[in-house]
């Protein structure tokens, strides 16, 4: 078993495809082919499905690209130990993050940690809160940037405060509560609502502040992806509840409410409990902080 044929296998899963894995690590197709079924034929398993059009994890493979990810995310640690001592700081950063960091200013934050550290590679997977914490669990990821969880979901995962997203309303311009600056939630029980997916934590959070407000929401349409639900809501599909920086400025026809029961995104940077940070991920950690501090 070859270093570089875990590298080809954990690609070929990432891809779901063997010319695009190909082109990512710089070889012929016919080579990473080769060398896949090389270590499969070692293995005495088949670690892929294949066919004309799509390529699949078979079970005993889905196993395999976890442990080969820890595998080479040690190595990967190594590496940088290596070269912290020489003096440089070079690697893989890999982080997640919600859709929804305005407030943070992410993208100038990541843009001026490049800045300082040019030798570091950065990869940014977008997700729900759960969906990346249980990547951060399964060590795929250093750190995320997520909302906290309920209390005691993660006992693994340790969590540090960041900053907190204000939510308000968003209603159609027609609506008619449309014209009010603030509402109570009572006002809004028999309304239809487009909501955030259940993998996202703040399903949960405007569910919980529905209730205690005396209702269950009436959910006629979940996404992830904001412009889509705003456009819903403009075309009067339903109302939603929103992070103040997410649209504040937008150009969908909308009407923006608050609310006066506080709802609040507590944003957070979660890392596991065990094990050391690598030394690029402990000087991002830092960072962030420095950040975080910048701006309050």
């Amino acid at each position: 078993m070859e270093l570089h044929q875990l590298q080809y296998v954990v690609e070929v899963a990432k891809q779901k495809n063997f010319t695009r894995a190909a082109d990512t690590v710089n070889v012929s197709q016919s080579t990473l082919s080769q060398q896949i079924a090389k270590l499969e034929d070692e293995l005495g398993v088949k670690l892929f499905e294949r066919n004309s059009r799509t390529v699949s994890l078979t079970q005993v493979g889905e196993e395999f690209i976890n442990q080969a990810k820890i595998l080479l995310g040690n190595l990967e640690q190594s590496k940088q130990i290596v070269q912290e001592y020489k003096g440089l700081l070079k690697g893989t950063l890999r982080i997640g993050a919600i859709a929804s960091l305005g407030q943070i200013g992410f993208a100038n934050l990541m843009t001026e940690f490049y800045r300082q550290y040019p030798g570091i590679k950065l990869e940014i997977v977008q997700a729900g809160t759960y969906e990346l914490l249980d990547k951060l669990a399964a060590k795929t990821l250093e750190m995320a940037f997520v909302v906290m969880p309920g209390e005691d979901q993660y006992p693994d995962i340790s969590f540090r405060h960041l900053l907190d997203d204000d939510y308000v309303l968003a209603l159609p311009p027609s609506h008619r509560l449309a014209g009010k600056s603030t509402i109570d939630l009572a006002e809004i029980a028999r309304e239809n609502f487009v909501f955030h997916p259940a993998t996202d934590r703040m399903f949960f959070l405007c569910l919980d502040a529905c209730a205690k407000a005396g209702f269950k929401p009436n959910i006629v349409c979940e996404s992830n992806h904001s412009p889509t639900c705003l456009s819903l809501i403009s075309a009067g599909m339903g109302i939603g509840f929103f992070p103040v920086e997410k649209i504040e400025n937008t150009k969908h026809d909308i009407a923006i409410v608050r609310i006066r029961q506080p709802l609040k995104k507590d944003i957070v940077l979660a890392v596991r409990k065990e094990g050391v940070l690598s030394p690029v991920a402990a000087k991002f950690h830092g960072f962030v902080q420095q950040w975080i501090d910048s701006l309050t």
